[in-house]
């Protein structure tokens, strides 16, 4: 969600899919400024798997050193850790698409704190713009 306060850097518009339900993505609408982004729910996990974004083994999720020291990052700079209340094991991903809609790049996360930088995110979407 950090890629939403840097929707001008990306000169994109984002989206944000989430398998959450519709009841906690307004949850966190309301808590988080989330700027213009449209958030939508996909239940069923059909974008998931379409996007080819897989599940992580729960030693990946909860023992290894890089997601709490991702966490450690998070806390130390105001957010706070929340109850989960979906799949933890889900990964997630980032997509970019062009103008019309055609995907220019996928990202697929490996655990729950690997997600590409912004700067990755900027240049990935330049590259495609130029195709």
């Amino acid at each position: 969600m950090e890629v939403l306060g840097q929707q001008q850097r990306l000169d994109a518009r984002v989206v944000v899919i989430s398998f959450a339900s519709p009841a906690s993505l307004a949850r966190y609408r309301d808590r988080f400024d989330l700027g213009d982004a449209t958030l939508l729910s996909d239940r069923d996990r059909a974008a998931y798997n379409a996007f080819g974004f897989g599940r992580a083994a729960a030693a990946r999720v909860w023992l290894d050193p890089r997601v709490w020291w991702r966490y450690a990052q998070l806390i130390a700079r105001g957010r706070r850790p929340e109850p989960l209340e979906d799949d933890a094991l889900q990964l997630g991903g980032d997509v970019l698409c062009d103008e019309h809609g055609r995907i220019t790049w996928i990202y697929r996360s490996r655990g729950p704190e690997d997600r590409p930088t912004i700067e990755t995110l900027v240049k990935e979407r330049r590259r495609g713009a130029q195709r």
